[in-house]
């Protein structure tokens, strides 16, 4: 039975049939099959060219033993890895880390009781599973909203003068948009074919998608016009605002002490001119700067 489930930090394993057994850390792992449990959690890295560093999980909540294996095959090279690993009854069982190359575009297999289950290219990783920094809300709409900002990593930033294009629209035609005449210190290059966001413009296509009412289109509209919360209340899902840039608070997914961020900001200049835009970033520093207030969107 296939099923894409995410469990939240801390969660128990007796919460998906296996008594007793406490989830081995924070991250928020898909699983992608039942009967038993089989998940991963994907974390980027941008060691030698780019790495997924895949942590897979077998969670068995059957009667008998089961067997995962767990291979990473490169294109014109061949295996990588081969692992294999048992899960008895009841048993929490996790792999070795998978390193899933991101150039020559490695696929990541796994096979349970010799039987194939999923094979995915580094390039066509799903958003869902790139989750490592992101902890789980129990809100069925912060999750469709967050669901959406995820499928848009690594997306360009057009910055504030970029009209609809702002918001994720396609241009026909590779388009300059000038951050200088709206307080930005350069001009943002967005290539036929390609979408961007800007900041807030990411922020209102993730809660649109959620089906949420959010009439606020700038990070001034946002700061002023969505209640405030105490930054110790915040919650996955709220916003971290002040005038000029907003990002939305993901929590501590990884349990490594560090919550983090997504948003849209001018993170690294690309040999083709572009900037990559929608990136995960540290939260440390927006929860301790007093310019940045913490806001909840109501209806969520």
């Amino acid at each position: 039975m296939s099923v894409l489930r995410r469990v939240a930090a801390g969660a128990t394993v007796a919460a998906l049939g296996v008594a007793g057994w406490a989830a081995p850390a924070h991250a928020d792992y898909t699983f992608y099959r039942t009967a038993p449990h089989v998940g991963a959690c994907w974390n980027k890295v941008n060691a030698y060219g780019g790495v997924y560093q895949v942590t897979n999980i077998l969670l068995n909540g059957t009667s008998t033993a089961h067997t995962a294996q767990v291979q990473v095959y490169r294109p014109g090279v061949g295996m990588q890895s081969d692992q294999i690993y048992t899960a008895a009854a009841g048993e929490w069982k996790s792999g070795a880390i998978a390193n899933v190359a991101i150039v020559p575009n490695s696929d990541y297999r796994v096979s349970i009781d010799h039987s194939p289950e999923i094979g995915i290219p580094a390039r066509g990783v799903p958003y869902y599973m790139d989750n490592c920094k992101v902890s789980e809300s129990p809100s069925v709409r912060v999750r469709q909203a967050l669901s959406y900002g995820l499928a848009q990593l690594d997306a360009i930033y057009v910055g504030c003068a970029a009209g609809t294009y702002r918001f994720g629209t396609v241009p026909t035609t590779t388009l300059y948009h000038d951050g200088t005449t709206c307080g930005q210190t350069r001009v943002y290059k967005q290539p036929a074919g390609v979408k961007g966001y800007d900041c807030s413009g990411l922020v209102y296509k993730m809660f649109e998608y959620a089906g949420v009412y959010f009439p606020w289109t700038s990070s001034t509209a946002m700061k002023t016009g969505i209640p405030q919360v105490s930054k110790a209340q915040i919650q996955v899902g709220d916003l971290l605002v002040k005038y000029g840039h907003v990002a939305v608070y993901l929590g501590d997914g990884d349990g490594d002490g560090v919550a983090s961020v997504l948003e849209a900001t001018p993170k690294w200049l690309n040999a083709d001119g572009t900037w990559t835009g929608v990136v995960i970033s540290d939260a440390t520093g927006y929860l301790n700067n007093s310019e940045y207030t913490a806001h909840r969107v109501p209806g969520i």
